[in-house]
């Protein structure tokens, strides 16, 4: 009897041990949270998150191809505006040498930044092919990735390529007249020529001397110059457009880019299979 008295109370005493262990366990999930918790987040797919960075890219894309084809959004954005290349100092340090100098070098600068802005009408169709080919790991990676994950995606996936396709446009506009019958690519030979001719006479003395020429030849292909300044902008502003989707997505009409974006803003990035 005295046996069985042990053996019951044994039994007894597991049970409210484990129940008491299982209501611990239980308080401990709702009060920090346990793995199988997080895995009920209802989160979003792999499929979603490909579709969330396509329309983020699109989003982007538009947004800044817009902003930048109006007038001046180049030549007034300080941070953006197409100045002449580097190895036009010279020319600026010899302005006021070269007559009319002053008066070219603003026309080449603003047939500069109205090719950028006219160009940049035609990014989107050029920018079509790196969002189509994206795959589920670019995506997933993009989405969980820094600010700019997506800009960097473009720029490396489709730089070489987008220059080759856009460099013919910038050349078309840089031939097209744009002010007063003059195109970006007349008013830069004139410019380059004036002071190639002034500089030939200090330099060939200079030579003589045996010295450095003071006035080196100006010579630079103006096409891949404009493109890659006209890119550099372009990126600038797809960045900031992406930096904005991942900070305010639920002020985008895709549906997905809100889901997706507004959970990697919580921090939550489980992905449901």
């Amino acid at each position: 009897m005295k046996r069985k008295i042990i053996i019951f109370g044994t039994l007894i005493c597991s049970f409210l041990f484990c129940s008491c262990l299982s209501t611990l366990a239980q308080i401990g999930d709702d009060f920090l949270g346990s793995s199988s918790s997080k895995k009920r987040v209802a989160a979003y797919t792999n499929d979603e998150a490909i579709s969330a960075m396509k329309d983020a890219l699109v989003e982007g894309i538009i947004s800044s191809s817009s902003a930048l084809s109006k007038q001046d959004a180049y030549y007034k954005n300080t941070v953006i505006k197409i100045l002449l290349p580097s190895e036009a100092q010279p020319i600026l340090n010899a302005v006021n040498s070269i007559p009319g100098g002053t008066r070219l070098v603003e026309d080449v600068v603003l047939r500069l930044n109205r090719t950028a802005e006219e160009a940049a009408k035609e990014t989107v169709s050029i920018f079509s092919g790196a969002i189509k080919s994206m795959t589920v790991v670019d995506g997933i990676k993009i989405v969980t990735g820094s600010k700019d994950a997506a800009t960097n995606y473009l720029r490396e996936k489709c730089y070489s390529e987008l220059v080759n396709l856009y460099r013919p446009k910038v050349n078309t506009v840089l031939q097209k007249p744009l002010v007063a019958g003059v195109s970006a690519s007349s008013a830069w030979n004139t410019l380059t020529t004036n002071y190639n001719k002034y500089a030939d006479i200090p330099n060939a003395v200079a030579q003589l001397a045996g010295k450095k020429p003071p006035f080196p030849q100006v010579q630079v292909d103006l096409a891949t110059y404009a493109t890659e300044k006209a890119l550099d902008g372009l990126f600038l502003k797809i960045a900031e457009e992406e930096n904005n989707i991942r900070q305010n997505p639920l002020e985008y009409t895709s549906k997905m880019i809100q889901k997706v974006f507004n959970y990697v803003k919580q921090g939550i990035t489980t992905i449901l299979q």
